[in-house]
């Protein structure tokens, strides 16, 4: 089983690819804000329980389980953005931190159920939308005041 920071090691990886770079040690930690000798660990954990490929010096590779794995997680994070963002109102910037932090503790089942439900609402009506929306930026004084709540952990490697 995959650990928060491991996960965020693929999907980094993962991302990086995308960009059409070669993903090397020094790369994931100037993406993740972590010591070289961290990352150089991290990623060694990774090859060993087949994630990802990587020689002294050279490019780290997604295996296939490993980018099979990243692509889930990359689109985790990016339903949980569009649900922040459309549905509750949240900026881009804003979603992206709590989206980060959030996968991490999501089940696979709650995932499955958050992807279909953003499928669900994206083919309802304009009208039928409109409502679900209307709670965006809504200030509602019988809310309780969660500014007296911790900020929470870490921003995360997005943040």
């Amino acid at each position: 089983m995959l650990t928060a920071v491991q996960e965020d090691y693929l999907e980094a990886t993962y991302r990086i690819e995308r960009r059409g770079d070669d993903v090397h040690i020094s790369l994931l930690a100037e993406r993740l804000g972590c010591k070289l000798p961290t990352v150089t660990r991290t990623v060694q954990k990774l090859v060993a329980m087949g994630y990802v490929d990587h020689e002294t010096r050279g490019t780290v590779l997604l295996t296939r389980m490993g980018r099979s794995t990243a692509e889930h997680l990359a689109h985790r994070h990016g339903d949980l953005v569009r649900f922040l963002v459309s549905v509750l109102g949240m900026s881009q910037t804003g979603a992206e931190t709590d989206a980060c932090q959030l996968e991490h503790g999501m089940s696979r089942l709650a995932a499955q159920r958050l992807h279909q439900w953003l499928g669900h609402i994206a083919g309802l009506a304009p009208a039928q939308r409109e409502i679900l929306f209307r709670f965006e930026g809504r200030d509602d004084m019988a809310i309780p005041d969660f500014h007296q709540l911790p900020g929470g952990r870490t921003a995360g490697w997005r943040g």
